[in-house]
């Protein structure tokens, strides 16, 4: 996730796909932050994306 240091909600979103964490890294520091147009980044992983959409019940208390 990319964002500017001001007030409000992030402006830009960047949905990547990596190999890798070490991947990830070289992409945010080697690419991303040499930007002058990015101030400041956060980054949001996702390990797995599950695709069913059928929730099971909670067990009983």
């Amino acid at each position: 996730m990319i964002t500017r240091q001001s007030a409000g909600d992030d402006d830009f979103l960047i949905h990547v796909s990596v190999q890798s964490i070490d991947h990830l890294h070289a992409f945010l520091v080697d690419r991303l932050a040499v930007r002058k147009e990015i101030v400041t980044f956060r980054s949001d992983i996702i390990y797995r994306h599950l695709r069913d959409p059928v929730l099971e019940p909670l067990p009983a208390p």
